[in-house]
Parts: C-alpha cells; structure tokens; sequence
C-alpha cells in the first residue's frame, strides 16, 4: 500500500508542480516556495510541523514564545521549499548560471592553501542551506568533489521520503561526472575510497552534524550539550587533511552566500584532540544557527535525552529495521 500511495503523489502532486514550476523562470518558481511553505505553516500542521517547532523549543523554549516558534518554522519550512524547488533546475546549471545564483566564496583562500599541500580537504557541511548550490559553487569553480552520503534509512520525521528519493536522483543525474562523484557509504564498511580520494588531493564532503557513527563526543552548543560523531574528525586526523566548515545562506534575493570557514586542523586521533575539533566546528555551527535558525534542516530531528552524564541533545536516527533497510536497497541496485 505505501508503493501504492507513493505512486499515485508522485503521479498526481509532484510530477505536476515540477512540470508547473519549471515552466517558469527559477526566479519566479522561488516565489511559489514562499507561497507553499505559508500555506503548509498556517493550513497544514502536519508531524514535520510539530517536529520543527518541539526541536526550537528544545535549544530556545525558555527564550522564545510561541508566536516566535510559529514564525521560525514558518520561515523554515519556505526554505524547506524553495530547497526542493531548487532542485528542479540543476539540471540548468553551469558555470554561468552558477555564478549568477552563488556568486562568490568567502573564504575560499582556505581551501585553495589546503590544497596547495598537495593532499586533499574535508568540506565539513551541514543539514543548513542548500547543499546542491554548494556543490555547484565548488564544481564549477574547477574543484573536484567526491561527496560521501550516508546510506541509512530515513529519520521518522520525513514525511516527503518519495519526493527527497526523486530529487536525489535528479541530483545525481544533473552533475559533471568528470568533477564529482557521488558516493552511498553504508555504515560498517571500508572507506578507503575515500582514503585514496584524499591522497589523490581531491575535496571530499561530509556532514558535521549527521546522526550516524559509531563513536560520539559531548560539546557545547547554544547553552546545551550536544552530541557530535567524531567520524569526519577521525578521518581528517588519520589522513592528515584539514576540515573546512562550510555554510550557505539563501539572500534575501534568493541567491546564495557560500562561507568556508577556518580550517579545523588535528595533530592526531586521540579522544582529547577529535573532541576538541568536533568542539570548534559545534561553535562554528552554533554561530550560523543563531544567525539564520531557519536554514537549519536537523530542527526536525533535534532531540533531548538523559543519561548517566546529564541531559544532552542529539540527532533522532529512524527506528526501523536497518537489516531489513539495507537489502531493500541492494535490491534496488542502491
């Protein structure tokens, strides 16, 4: 029934706004993003919703009313929007477009003095802003990009599995291959591709704030304690590459600003020196969170839990049946 009913939205919802929207310029298909993600805030408060709106008031409840909630998931959920309907124009993009929709990097000499060592880089993203325009910044800026997406099944909170799953693959089809590649890691196997692309000086992108790992570090974040997996840390300490924050931020005339930050460089693996690292990009993250809360996709699945240590948040995984998850997906040639 669940194959059923995803045919049938994507059959009569989401093919039809995509063939809609492209029919208009980006600019202007953007506009509609405005009006969906109002309409879903004050017509459809739905279980991402409530789910945005619980995760502030986890980090802001005792600072922010619940007029203000309702504005910042508001706010969210039109970027949320204008995100997905992003993704029905990268097929469009090249250098020219790209310029024009990102049209600088600050903060660039960061990765340029990286990679000037001879080895490769870690792009440390986040669940914040546009990803692709991220990836198109770099792309076609020259750069050589191999993104590494964590194969796990989808936290509970998403509620559109059927239209990210059509916009992933839209993704995947749009980009250069000679400059990019994009890789589904399932947890528990080897890295050592992504070894190899480090040591061949090519940049590879990882997520800072993703819920999956095996070993986690508490760092301080927005007056909380948060929990951090130190795996892109691990990996950049053992390689001996740097991590390069990195956020974008939708203007307010839907183009986009791309900042990389500092590196993150560490002496080796030990626990004092991942926690240390994980601890610098959490202040990073926290500082671009406060500035813009709404670019934040990970409200969604920001969690509060208590444990011998004390209370500390962390990043809601999908209570599923992974053994089940992965040979659905090696069916499907994932």
């Amino acid at each position: 029934m669940t194959h059923v009913s995803s045919g049938m939205a994507l059959l009569f919802l989401f093919y039809p706004l995509r063939w809609l929207l492209r029919g208009l310029s980006w600019k202007w298909a953007l506009k509609a993003g405005t009006l969906l993600g109002t309409l879903h805030a004050r017509c459809w408060r739905d279980r991402l919703y409530r789910q945005l709106r619980d995760g502030m008031r986890t980090v802001w409840g005792d600072v922010l009313t619940l007029a203000d909630l309702e504005r910042q998931v508001r706010r969210h959920l039109i970027i949320r929007y204008k995100h997905l309907i992003d993704g029905f124009f990268y097929h469009t993009l090249d250098a020219t477009r790209t310029a024009h929709w990102v049209p600088a990097i600050d903060g660039r000499c960061h990765l340029d003095s990286a990679l000037a060592r001879g080895r490769g880089a870690i792009i440390l993203a986040s669940h914040f802003g546009s990803l692709g325009m991220l990836l198109a910044a770099l792309v076609f800026r020259g750069y050589r990009l191999y993104q590494v997406f964590t194969l796990t099944p989808s936290p509970h909170h998403r509620t559109w599995g059927w239209i990210e799953r059509a916009i992933m693959r839209a993704k995947v089809r749009c980009w250069p291959r000679d400059r990019i590649e994009l890789a589904f890691w399932r947890p528990g196997t080897y890295l050592r591709p992504l070894y190899r692309r480090l040591c061949a000086g090519d940049v590879v992108v990882l997520y800072g704030d993703g819920a999956r790992g095996q070993q986690f570090t508490r760092v301080p974040f927005l007056g909380h304690s948060l929990s951090l997996s130190v795996g892109p840390f691990k990996i950049a300490a053992r390689a001996r590459v740097p991590l390069i924050p990195a956020f974008i931020v939708r203007q307010a005339d839907d183009r986009h600003r791309l900042i990389l930050a500092p590196p993150i460089v560490l002496c080796d693996d030990a626990p004092a020196s991942l926690q240390h690292g994980a601890a610098q990009y959490a202040a990073q993250l926290a500082r671009y969170v406060v500035a813009y809360p709404e670019h934040w996709f990970t409200w969604a699945r920001l969690r509060r839990h208590q444990d011998a240590n004390g209370a500390v948040l962390a990043f809601a995984r999908a209570d599923v049946d992974r053994a089940q998850f992965y040979r659905e997906a090696q069916r499907q040639g994932v």
